[in-house]
């Protein structure tokens, strides 16, 4: 069993967007928090609402029980954003996270876009998702809970190249060095050895291929 939650950060839901994730990486690192839409006066759209922080238990992230259907193949938080952006690692005994009740997910119907802007206006108390594998946390998350950041190193490197993943990998380090964090970097896909070297890089993906 896993004791990480990933919170996928910046996410667009497109890796080529992995700059935005890198830059809003370092806003948080520099706060010392992950903060909530409401505390930076912020209005999203969303199922977490403006005063909950959406994470991906990573013990789930392969429970998508839609993936029969087409459309909906790789709906997991964990599919559509920690593969499409860094991540921090939380610890899970650090946060009191509340796993919401799963609805189906948006097909453009009244009632689900009802239960989406609810939501995301906070009009409904209680808390939904249609991601199996989302968890919510009340409030701020602060830096004693995060343990690590995650690379998505195969579909940086699918939609680059492995010069583009080492990139990101020193920047990462750079800015964890920066604002004195102490812990490790991942693959996405690994978090059983951390990366320490571009060299580690090159073998994750020619291990890919």
């Amino acid at each position: 069993m896993s004791k990480y939650y990933l919170h996928s950060v910046g996410v667009t839901g497109d890796i080529k967007d992995i700059n935005h994730s890198i830059y809003d990486l370092e806003g948080i690192l520099k706060t010392g928090a992950i903060l909530t839409r409401h505390r930076r006066n912020l209005i999203g759209f969303g199922f977490n609402g403006t005063k909950y922080i959406s994470l991906s238990d990573y013990d789930k992230r392969f429970d998508n029980i839609y993936k029969d259907d087409p459309k909906f193949f790789d709906y997991t938080a964990y599919a559509m954003y920690s593969t499409k952006a860094v991540s921090i690692l939380i610890d899970k005994s650090k946060v009191n996270a509340i796993k919401p009740t799963l609805v189906e997910p948006l097909d453009n119907s009244w009632s689900s876009l009802f239960r989406m802007f609810g939501a995301a206006y906070d009009l409904i108390s209680k808390r939904m998702s249609d991601l199996p594998d989302e968890v919510q946390v009340f409030g701020d998350i602060d830096e004693d809970a995060f343990c690590g950041i995650t690379i998505p190193i195969k579909d940086i490197n699918e939609q680059f190249n492995i010069e583009k993943v080492k990139q990101v990998y020193r920047r990462i380090k750079e800015l964890l060095k920066r604002y004195e964090y102490h812990m490790g970097i991942y693959d996405v896909e690994d978090l059983q050895h951390e990366i320490v070297s571009t060299k580690q890089i090159d073998n994750i993906v020619k291990r890919s291929h």
